[in-house]
């Protein structure tokens, strides 16, 4: 499973992230920098107590799930 991780400050300077789960193989850097550009401007999200105010990063989380077969 891949995860998009964008991360951003609010206006009281606070963290907050946006996860967006089961992204494409191919999301390029451009794809993702407008996706938080269009976050940004809508002002949609109540950012821990404030509104988002700036772009901090994004990163691409990859986790493999194995199942495991137990014993009976």
């Amino acid at each position: 499973m891949k995860q998009l991780q964008m991360s951003f400050k609010n206006d009281l300077g606070r963290n907050f992230r946006v996860n967006v789960d089961d992204i494409r193989d191919d999301v390029s850097p451009e794809e993702i920098k407008d996706c938080m550009d269009e976050i940004l401007a809508s002002d949609i999200f109540d950012a821990n107590g404030g509104s988002i105010a700036e772009i901090v990063g994004a990163k691409i989380v990859t986790t493999d799930i194995v199942d495991v077969e137990l014993p009976q």
